[in-house]
């Protein structure tokens, strides 16, 4: 097969870092009045959660009814999650602003639960892409399945992380960012959510 056919591998990796693009700018406009991040981040999964398995159709139009069907539940995820790893975030600063003994050991362990607490609340948000379920039972499989698989999730975290240490090491990677940012890291790590998911949809059949 021709490289350069209109149906040959590049033509079709071009086509998904187009879609991708599209998602991410979509995500990032969703994002925009912060209380909307969680359906956005939700509904970024959804898209790419069926684009790793070539089902997304239309992008726009995809990710227009996943953000219509899943705001209510998301942004009350958004809410617990995203507001607790604010409350965890000022701490920290707070810390920064004092000077005492152990100053550094609390600022370690208020990072870790940072962390732990915005990766938990990440997967609860791909919960709620992939699943129709009440809010109690979303975030006990968010936690579930963050704890079952603990260090993979760890390495998803890292995956997710991948732009913001891009950034803190140099600004010129900002217009990569802002191309695919969110959506890169989402494709990536949807690879692997989807083997889960279905992995253990299998178990409980």
């Amino acid at each position: 097969m021709n490289l350069f056919a209109p149906d040959g591998k590049l033509a079709k990796f071009l086509n998904r870092i187009g879609d991708l693009i599209l998602l991410n700018i979509i995500t990032m406009i969703a994002c925009i009045p912060i209380i909307t991040a969680g359906a956005a981040i939700s509904s970024m999964y959804y898209v790419t959660l069926l684009m790793v398995k070539n089902e997304e159709g239309k992008i726009l139009l995809t990710y227009i009814r996943a953000f219509k069907e899943n705001f209510k539940q998301a942004t009350m995820i958004w809410i617990i999650g995203g507001g607790l790893s604010a409350f965890l975030f000022f701490d920290i600063w707070l810390m920064g602003q004092v000077d005492f003994k152990f100053v550094s050991f609390y600022k370690m362990v208020l990072f870790v639960l940072f962390l732990l607490v915005l990766m938990v609340t990440v997967f609860t948000l791909v919960v709620q892409a992939r699943y129709e379920n009440t809010l109690l039972n979303t975030i006990k499989n968010g936690m579930l399945y963050c704890a079952i698989q603990f260090g993979r999730s760890l390495l998803m975290a890292f995956v997710l992380l991948i732009p913001v240490i891009l950034l803190f090491l140099s600004w010129r990677a900002l217009s990569v960012i802002v191309l695919l940012g969110m959506s890169g890291p989402a494709y990536l790590t949807s690879i692997y959510f989807r083997d889960l998911f279905q992995k253990y949809s299998k178990e409980t059949n």
